[in-house]
């Protein structure tokens, strides 16, 4: 034989033993049924080097998952808006020590408005809300934020904020004067070949995309394994992540941030300076895991999760992209990582294992001590259910735990724990958690019969129901 030829036996024996071992990480990931259907691609600098498919893009109609399946992909759609920022930087058109209100003359912040900059919104250190996905559209979510004091100076506090990624959304539509989904495409799908992919969640391409799938109960915590149904359908283009993309494609743009030589994805992976940041830097976050040093974002729609990771020593990258809430799609991704450099190495990918659950974390529990009781006469007021036609989050419980007041949700939004302690301030105002540079604030109202009728969490109107 050949020498020519036996390398191309071995390149097939090891493209058959990834693939083999990539089917048996989704089988296992994918065994408690929480996850409908699953796309999983891995990359290397220079092209493609594995694409799995698992499971059905619509369940009722068994319509399977294909390589052409567009899954919404979330938060990973803001390092798209990270790169389209830092291009505008580069082309001399916008300055990222510049105000906001320098490209938006009507965003105003109590207090700090006037000083929040564009690197601000990029590395969610503006001090602002998370933001509560209250409409369709961005304007009026920013809009809103003029009755929202911020918890920090600007550049001291890290809080997660896709609002502010919705303003930045704004600022290059007003400097591109385009819809921010159609600067996407004209400035990354197109030039990166991203074809089958789409820069918002439309009607039109409804079809094509695998259908969201949430808990079937939205008023208690979800566990893998427990039953799901449809999720809510949601039309949206804003730049806090709206992109609708193949996990072929997405691996696509995870190889032109690994391979980048402009210096734009290296200023995107470098952490920022400031409280709580723990890795984050422009539309991208550091982590390590198990020794290893990865880069990458997770994303979160309604129906939908995903995960993007490189670990840049090894020069490996891997998207997941599943319609169902079970599981941690990074860590998924990562273990593909871990199994496609075994291969190249020549090692068993059957021995890289699957990472340990995160341990839950101390701040999301009770605090020693402190137990339910007989809420007092302003608790009575206010303890209840509340709702809103907001599928991220429609429901919230307040409650009386000892001398304080909690708020739990079944499943915590962006900014928030599932469970928060609620604490006093002045005029009836309630800061969420211990964090005295938290942003996010509840407050009550329209008192009948000795109960609070509406809450209004960090912007957005709550009713009080019956479970």
């Amino acid at each position: 034989m050949h020498v020519a030829e036996d390398r191309r036996l071995s390149d097939a024996f090891r493209d058959a033993a990834l693939d083999v071992s990539l089917d048996d990480a989704i089988g296992t990931y994918r065994a408690d049924r929480s996850v409908p259907g699953l796309a999983l691609a891995v990359t290397d600098r220079s092209g493609l080097v594995a694409a799995r498919v698992a499971g059905h893009a619509e369940v009722e109609s068994e319509r399977p998952v294909t390589h052409g399946t567009l899954f919404e992909i979330g938060s990973i759609g803001k390092a798209f808006a990270a790169v389209v920022v830092l291009q505008l930087e580069r082309e001399g058109r916008l300055s990222l020590d510049a105000p906001v209100a320098s490209y938006l003359p009507w965003f105003n912040v109590p207090r700090h408005g006037r000083r929040i900059t564009i690197h601000h919104l990029l590395s969610h250190t503006a001090g602002i809300t998370a933001g509560i996905d209250g409409t369709p559209e961005a304007t009026v979510q920013v809009w809103r934020l003029r009755s929202l004091p911020p918890g920090s100076a600007p550049g001291r506090r890290w809080h997660y904020s896709n609002v502010g990624y919705k303003a930045l959304g704004l600022v290059v539509e007003t400097i591109e004067d385009e819809a921010f989904a159609a600067v996407l495409r004209r400035r990354i799908l197109v030039p990166l070949g991203m074809h089958e992919s789409e820069p918002a969640i439309t009607n039109e391409i409804r079809d094509r995309l695998a259908v969201g799938y949430g808990p079937a109960r939205d008023d208690r915590p979800w566990s893998e394994g427990a039953p799901l149904r449809a999720a809510t359908w949601l039309v949206t283009g804003t730049a806090d992540g709206s992109v609708a993309a193949t996990a072929p494609d997405l691996a696509t743009f995870l190889r032109f941030l690994m391979s980048d030589k402009t210096g734009i994805a290296e200023r995107m992976a470098e952490p920022v300076d400031a409280v709580g940041a723990d890795g984050y830097g422009y539309g991208l976050l550091n982590r390590v895991v198990d020794g290893r040093h990865y880069i990458g974002h997770g994303g979160g729609m309604v129906g939908f999760i995903s995960g993007m990771q490189w670990d840049p020593e090894a020069g490996l990258g891997a998207v997941v992209l599943q319609n169902g809430p079970g599981h941690n799609p990074n860590a998924l991704a990562r273990l593909a990582i871990r199994r496609a450099r075994a291969v190249r190495d020549g090692r068993d990918p059957l021995l890289e294992r699957a990472e340990s659950p995160d341990e839950e974390s101390p701040d999301h529990l009770e605090p020693a001590g402190i137990s339910p009781t007989e809420p007092t006469a302003t608790q009575s007021v206010l303890t209840g259910t509340y709702r809103s036609h907001d599928p991220w989050t429609p429901v919230f419980t307040v409650e009386a735990r000892g001398p304080d007041l909690w708020l739990t949700f079944p499943s915590a939004p962006d900014g928030f724990d599932d469970e928060q302690p609620l604490v006093p301030l002045a005029r009836g105002w309630y800061r969420v958690g211990r964090d005295r540079l938290g942003p996010e604030r509840l407050r009550f109202d329209t008192v009948i019969d000795g109960q609070a009728r509406r809450a209004w969490l960090s912007g957005w109107d709550y009713y009080r129901v019956d479970r």
